[in-house]
């Protein structure tokens, strides 16, 4: 079954994402990050919507995403900007995200996320 003709192929073995260093790939969508999180895949926009702070190199805290620059934490269940105690931030920022998924070839394919 041949992949779609939609889909980037990051060229990366599942087995080559580190969890702990997320690293930025370009894409046609932009820069995206894959974080290995539990075991399952997901990319997430590189930089932060704040003022764009290196969220690939932010803390990873359970589904929590925290930006190194200042600190604005994100889910990544959701995506959503959170508060300080975990509480999600009405009318706050949120994360992209891509689909993902390996192809037949064995490597992490990403597609504009579906709505």
């Amino acid at each position: 079954m041949a992949d779609p003709e939609d889909a980037f192929d990051t060229r990366l073995d599942p087995s080559e994402v580190d969890p702990s260093r997320p690293e930025p790939i370009d894409t046609p969508w932009g820069s995206f990050a894959i974080f290995s999180l539990a075991g399952r895949l997901l990319a997430v926009q590189s930089f932060c919507p704040h003022m764009q702070g290196p969220l690939f190199q932010g803390t990873l805290a359970g589904d929590t995403l925290t930006c190194p620059w200042h600190e604005w934490r994100f889910s990544l269940a959701t995506g959503r900007r959170l508060d300080l105690e975990g509480r999600e931030v009405q009318g706050g920022a949120t994360l992209a995200f891509l689909d993902v998924r390996v192809g037949s070839r064995g490597t992490i394919l990403l597609s504009p996320a579906e709505t």
